[in-house]
């Protein structure tokens, strides 16, 4: 099929039933866009609306020339400059004949207008009833119904007004439902649906390099392990609220997911952007002070300049949001992206193609980081850990697939995948004699909240011989914020199967102590932050208290993040059970693992009873 060239119409939103912009619908309706409509499918040209809004904003796109088309005049209105007429049509009003025009710009292809002019005079009586009926029908009120009939000289009210009586009820529920669809939830803007609808009406062809798609990030996850889920939500309504002053009538705000939001903006200088940027990201980290929440909030932008030669929305919004996340990670307001980083996005874009290859090829492999007791330092089981050994990239570590994965709805391939790797080294350490060092492994939240989680795990573990007892699933802190009540059921029914159940980064937010009485927890792991503050008389304190909480409560105690000896040796005054970290030893391969483990280990402990996580 030819490819039809596409035409810029600048038309006027309020000269129904003429043309005029439906805010429901999103898109002009009329007598005049119904014919334009029915002369694209007749001819080589395509015809788009140039924006849209209750703001006439023809006279500017004339100046600017930006449109080929300028559209809803009269002979009495005042011609637009740089343009030729073309007579759509002509009706008698009140005994005054009127002429309805449209107007050809200078930058319009040159046979435009001849070919709108045959159009126009082959335009016959019958088919200007069916469009003015069809105009009606879009916007049906029986007064104006009756001005656009009677103007045009035609007799098909009863028709039409029949029509409207038969289609009023059911526009109305398309048109709330259509605004369900689009319209997030939390914050009540658009969604991802409602974004992409309206680029495809703002951005165009002919200035499209004049916006910026700038992302906003929010790193939901910790907010919510700081607080709550409905002070999460507050927030992010908050910044709703922040995001929509600093939309112009040419801007698209829409909530894209839920870290991010999307603001589709007309650029201005690069001072200028710079000062609203600042503004609204210092304005929205001031939220905490103003509200006096007792827990830090953040806000991050990515600002990618759309090039002329940009078409895939969901690009520019990958693009936009890694350029956030990495605003985030140094500390900064915003980064615009730069030529490096889109290099670099590019790479990440490939690793994300080739993870069904990499699953299937078994590329990712097994790790483990040791755990030893606390007086000892023995080594007494380890966490599980992945690495992907990429065929041309190398040795992968987890933070260049991981947030990837979760992002592509991915990483409960791998949570799965690295689970049944744990079952199988597990197996060959019994049938080795080794039947006493057990392994952590963690889950995402999405993963363990899943309905099928526990069918899942048991399938896989099914397969495999060892005592369920030394295999730990870890719930993270943030994962207690979503789906609580089937992650509950999940955790449960694990425990009864006989796995143990531990709390990942304990301690890192507000919520730990509720999960120790919700979960049936067997242990706790202390997170890094409070490892990294011992010294301090405040930082011993709340490790001392979590330590004797845990202990109170039978639960075994694990250190993470140990790096010093000083950190050792409070940390041991504090009788923790279990250490981690460089101190000890590093993450290993699973065949050095097992050389180390089998060095240390004999087939049963001396007492002939194995280690299991309870407190001493």
């Amino acid at each position: 099929m030819e490819e039809k060239e596409i035409i810029y119409v600048a038309g006027n939103p309020n000269a129904y039933p003429l043309e005029y912009y439906d805010e429901d619908a999103g898109v002009y309706q009329g007598v005049i866009p119904e014919l334009l409509r029915q002369f694209s499918q007749q001819s080589s040209y395509q015809m788009i609306y140039y924006q849209g809004g209750t703001q006439d904003q023809r006279a500017q796109l004339a100046k600017n020339r930006q449109v080929d088309i300028l559209s809803g005049y009269t002979q009495t209105d005042e011609a637009p400059s740089y343009s030729q007429p073309v007579t759509v049509f002509n009706s008698v009003w009140e005994g005054e004949q009127i002429t309805y025009q449209i107007y050809v710009s200078d930058v319009a292809p040159e046979a435009l207008k001849s070919q709108l002019e045959s159009y126009f005079a082959s335009v016959g009586e019958e088919t200007l009833s069916g469009v003015a009926v069809h105009a009606a029908v879009q916007y049906p009120t029986p007064h104006a119904l009756y001005w656009s009939l009677a103007g045009l000289g035609l007799a098909a009210a009863a028709l039409a007004a029949a029509v409207i009586l038969l289609v009023r009820r059911y526009r109305k529920m398309l048109r709330k439902a259509e605004q369900s669809i689009e319209t997030d939830e939390v914050t009540g803007i658009g969604n991802a649906e409602y974004l992409t609808r309206y680029y495809m009406q703002f951005v165009l062809d002919k200035n499209r390099i004049l916006y910026k798609l700038c992302y906003f990030y929010v790193d939901t996850d910790q907010l919510r392990r700081l607080s709550s889920s409905e002070e999460t939500n507050e927030f992010l309504r908050y910044v709703a609220t922040l995001l929509q002053e600093y939309t112009g009538d040419s801007d698209i705000l829409a909530r894209v997911s839920d870290q991010g939001f999307v603001l589709v903006k007309l650029s201005g200088s690069a001072q200028a952007d710079e000062e609203w940027l600042t503004s609204l990201i210092a304005r929205a980290r001031a939220y905490s002070e103003k509200y006096q929440k007792p827990f830090d909030v953040n806000l991050s932008a990515g600002i990618y300049p759309i090039k002329a030669s940009d078409r895939d929305l969901n690009e520019m919004v990958f693009n936009a949001g890694q350029s956030a996340r990495a605003a985030a990670q140094n500390g900064m307001g915003y980064m615009v992206c730069s030529d490096q980083m889109l290099q670099q996005f590019v790479e990440e874009r490939r690793l994300q193609a080739s993870i069904e290859r990499a699953l299937s090829h078994q590329e990712f492999e097994l790790y483990l980081q040791f755990y030893v007791d606390c007086d000892a330092h023995r080594i007494v089981g380890g966490e599980a850990l992945s690495r992907w050994q990429h065929p041309e990239k190398g040795l992968l570590a987890p933070d260049r697939f991981v947030p990837m994965m979760e992002r592509e709805g991915k990483i409960s391939k791998l949570d799965y995948y690295s689970l049944e790797k744990v079952c199988a080294f597990m197996e060959e350490l019994v049938r080795l004699g080794i039947d006493t060092f057990f392994i952590s492994c963690n889950f995402s939240r999405d993963t363990f909240a899943a309905a099928d989680f526990v069918d899942n795990c048991k399938r896989i573990m099914g397969q495999y011989s060892f005592p369920r007892e030394l295999l730990i699933f870890e719930i993270t802190e943030s994962t207690s914020s979503k789906n609580t009540s089937q992650l509950q059921q999940n955790a449960i029914a694990l425990k009864e199967y006989g796995v143990k159940i531990a709390l990942d980064d304990f301690g890192k937010g507000f919520t730990s102590f509720y999960d120790l009485q919700l979960y049936p927890i067997d242990g706790i792991k202390l997170d890094k932050s409070l490892i990294d503050n011992l010294g301090t008389e405040r930082g011993n304190a709340i490790l001392k208290a979590m330590v004797h909480v845990g202990h109170e409560l039978g639960i075994t105690i694990l250190a993470e993040g140990v790096e010093t000896d000083a950190q050792v040796e409070v940390i041991s005054r504090l009788h923790c059970d279990v250490l981690q970290g460089f101190r000890f030893f590093y993450p290993m391969p699973h065949w050095e693992a097992k050389k180390k483990i089998l060095q240390q280990f004999k087939p049963t402990r001396a007492d002939n009873s194995p280690l299991t996580l309870s407190a001493p």
